[in-house]
C-alpha cells in the first residue's frame, strides 16, 4: 500500500451524530479573550489539527493559543493513528477546502490567529463524532477550539475524520447544520464521502432536522436570499477569500550524525533529519546523493525524510539531501562524514586517533545502500 493509501471502513448501520451537546451559553468572557483580534472578512485563516493530545485549561472564549476551553477540560490523549493516517486526513481536508483561503496544518502555528481541532478521544467516550462551540458569525473569535473524536475503533475512518474535523471547525466559523445528507454540515455522519455543497439548503437544529436558528442570517440572506438557508461553499468563500497558496519552502535540519562526524569503517548509520515547514506533516519528495555529481533523477516519497547508509568505506564523504513539498518548493542540506580505519576516540578518556584517510574516487567507489529511514515519531 503506497503512501496515503489508507484502508477505508464504512459503518454498517445508522449514521452517528456529528456533535455532542454543549452548554447553550458560554460563561462571560474572561482570560480567554485576551490578545485576540477579530478577522477581517475575506482574509485567509489557519486550521491547526492537533493529533498530539492536549490538556486544556479553563477560559472563555476558548483560546487555541493558550490551550484553554470553556466546556471541555478533560485530558485528550494523542491520536493513535500512524503518520500515514494523519497525512491522509490532512490531505483530504485540504482537498475539501482547496477553493478557499484556508491553510490546514498539523504543526502548531507560531504566530497569528488559528482555529484548533483537537483530534483524539472516542465517539463512545464523548457521545458523538465531535463537538464545537457554535454561533460565531463571521468567525469573530478566530482562536476557537473544536474536537473530533475518531480514535479507537474509528481510527481507520479517514473520510469521516477529515469531514468531522472540518464540520467542527466550520461551526467555530459560524456555519450551521443543513438538511442535506451528502453535505459536510449535515448533523449526522459515517465514513461515506461528503462535501461542501454550492447550493442553498435549509438550516436545521440537530439530528431531528427541525428548523434551526441561523448563526449568521445577514450573510445567509446575502448569499441565499433568505436567512434560514445556507450555502456552505459560498459562505466559506465569503469568509476566507480565494484559495490558499503555499509560498513557504521547507527547511531541513540535520539531527544525526553531526556534520563532520567520524566513523570507523565499514560505517553504517541512520541519517536523521528534521523538517521545519508550516504545512507539516505532508509527503515530501526526497533526493539523496554524494560527491560532486548532479542530483539524480530517482527520488522517494516519504513523510519523514531520512535514510540509512550501509557499510561506508574509508574516505571523506560529502552527502546531499534535497526535498520538495507538495507545492514544489525545494530545499537542500549538505554535510560531510569522515570514515577511517581506527575506532573513534573514547570521549571519557580523551586520547587521540590517527585516521587513515583515502582520497575519494567516485568511479571506483563501493555501492552505497540508501534506504528510507523509519518515520519520525
Amino acid at each position: 500500500m503506497g503512501l496515503g493509501a489508507v484502508a477505508l471502513v464504512v459503518l454498517a448501520g445508522s449514521p452517528l451524530p456529528r456533535d455532542a451537546p454543549v452548554p447553550p451559553q458560554p460563561p462571560p468572557f474572561g482570560d480567554g479573550d485576551i490578545g485576540f483580534r477579530e478577522r477581517e472578512l475575506g482574509t485567509p485563516t489557519t486550521l491547526f489539527v492537533n493529533f498530539d493530545g492536549v490538556e486544556l485549561g479553563s477560559c472563555s472564549p476558548s483560546n487555541s493559543k493558550k490551550d484553554c476551553h470553556w466546556y471541555n477540560n478533560d485530558p485528550i490523549a494523542p491520536f493513535s493513528g500512524d503518520m500515514q493516517a494523519k497525512i491522509a486526513i490532512l490531505d483530504a481536508m485540504r482537498r475539501h477546502t482547496e477553493d478557499y483561503g484556508v491553510r490546514i496544518t498539523g504543526t502548531r502555528p507560531d504566530d497569528g490567529n488559528y482555529t484548533m481541532v483537537v483530534y483524539g478521544g472516542t465517539e463512545e467516550e464523548f457521545g458523538a463524532l465531535g463537538s464545537a462551540p457554535s454561533g460565531d458569525c463571521l468567525d469573530s473569535l478566530p482562536n476557537e477550539i473544536a474536537f473530533a473524536h475518531l480514535d479507537g475503533d474509528l481510527a481507520p475512518w479517514i473520510v469521516a475524520g477529515s469531514t468531522t474535523a472540518l464540520h467542527e471547525a466550520a461551526h467555530t466559523w459560524g456555519l450551521d447544520h443543513i438538511d442535506l445528507p451528502t453535505e459536510i454540515m449535515y448533523p449526522e455522519g459515517d465514513n461515506t464521502p461528503t462535501a461542501f455543497d454550492d447550493a442553498c439548503h435549509r438550516i436545521v437544529a440537530d439530528t431531528a432536522l427541525g428548523d434551526g436558528e441561523p448563526s449568521c442570517p445577514d450573510l445567509n440572506t446575502d448569499v441565499c436570499g433568505v436567512g434560514g438557508q445556507q450555502n456552505s461553499y459560498a459562505v466559506l468563500a465569503e469568509l476566507f477569500g480565494p484559495a490558499y497558496v503555499d509560498v513557504t519552502a521547507p527547511r531541513l535540519e540535520l539531527v544525526s550524525p553531526d556534520d563532520g562526524e567520524y566513523f570507523q569503517a565499514p560505517a553504517t548509520f541512520d541519517v536523521v533529519l528534521e523538517v521545519v515547514d508550516d504545512l507539516d506533516p505532508q509527503p515530501y519528495t526526497m533526493w539523496t546523493w554524494y560527491g560532486d555529481g548532479p542530483r539524480p533523477d530517482d527520488s522517494a516519497t516519504t513523510p519523514s525524510p531520512g535514510f540509512t547508509v550501509d557499510r561506508l568505506p574509508v574516505g571523506t564523504w560529502s552527502f546531499h539531501v534535497a526535498i520538495a513539498d507538495q507545492a514544489g518548493h525545494e530545499t537542500q542540506l549538505d554535510f560531510e562524514i569522515e570514515v577511517g580505519v581506527d575506532p573513534p576516540p573514547d570521549p571519557e578518556h580523551g586520547g587521540c586517533r590517527v585516521a587513515t584517510r583515502t582520497p575519494l574516487h567516485f568511479a571506483a567507489i563501493l555501492p552505497l545502500v540508501l534506504a528510507l529511514a523509519r518515520p519520525r515519531r
